[in-house]
């Protein structure tokens, strides 16, 4: 209308400010490292165990010990003759992880060779379990196995206190809080590390002492009395699986969310979190 002055329509201030962006990649990072660290520490796939079918009919036929395959030649069973009882010993493919060992069979397949001794009960063994089971592991193996297990545990600790430290730093805007958490998630990839170059070692090892009558003469893999089948132990094959790949993934993102949260410490001290979001 004539005489009349037009204002324009504010501009709208709503909206997130560029640091806010940084700070959801942020905490979407975090959930990211932490989901894979703590997956890969409690799957049970961080190690293989199976037989090589040429190297075992070998050994048995130079050492003269019957075989007997069974589903498929995936699983063997050795029969001792000085057995009374007839119970025999089955070689089993095996999945492991830091704290446990347990055979690779499904259920099915499980009831299938309990019709011929296997145990009905699932077989795995927890080396965090208090049991009279005491099985001969050699001592460099002892000494691996406690230190990936201490290493894990910890990690575990440090994340779930790295969470609530975050939080805590987050919701109250305390900017020593988001620090520490920086650092504690460097610690947390720091000690996964460890745990990860503890099982590389522990493989190495194992392939480094086969065939060898020193080597590694653990009942991995071994359902049964193992005394018949030490000179076929030197045919088990080790590898490792998806949970240690999972576990060096989370290392390279915890490494990453911890540089994340030291560089948000830095740009809270000027940008509070309220202005980030608004």
């Amino acid at each position: 209308m004539d005489g009349q002055t037009v204002t324009p329509p504010a501009d709208c201030e709503c909206g997130v400010h560029p640091s806010g962006f940084y700070l959801l990649a942020t905490l979407l990072l975090t959930s990211c490292s932490t989901a894979m660290l703590c997956a890969a520490i409690m799957t049970d796939h961080w190690e293989h165990v199976a037989w090589d079918r040429a190297a075992l009919t070998a050994l048995a036929n130079t050492s003269h010990i019957p075989l007997q395959w069974l589903l498929d030649e995936k699983v063997v069973k050795v029969d001792d003759p000085n057995n009374r009882k007839g119970i025999g010993t089955f070689l089993v493919p095996m999945n492991g992880g830091i704290w446990t060992m347990c055979v690779s069979l499904e259920e099915e397949e499980a009831t299938i060779l309990s019709r011929v001794g296997f145990p009905k009960e699932p077989v795995c063994t927890n080396y965090l379990a208090d049991s009279d089971y005491e099985e001969p592991r050699a001592d460099w193996q002892h000494r691996m196995q406690n230190l990936s297990i201490s290493c894990a545990l910890v990690c575990l600790i440090v994340l779930g206190s790295a969470a609530l430290v975050g939080a805590f730093g987050v919701c109250k805007h305390q900017i020593s809080a988001v620090l520490i958490t920086g650092v504690m998630y460097l610690l947390a990839g720091l000690f996964a590390m460890f745990t990860l170059m503890i099982i590389h070692f522990k493989r190495v090892q194992r392939v480094s002492s086969r065939g060898s009558s020193h080597g590694d003469d653990t009942g991995d893999g071994v359902v049964g009395p193992k005394t018949t089948v030490i000179p076929l132990l030197s045919a088990r094959e080790f590898s490792t699986s998806w949970s240690l790949e999972l576990g060096w993934g989370g290392v390279v993102l915890a490494t990453t969310t911890s540089l994340l949260w030291i560089l948000l410490s830095k740009i809270m001290r000027y940008n509070p979190i309220s202005t980030m979001l608004l």
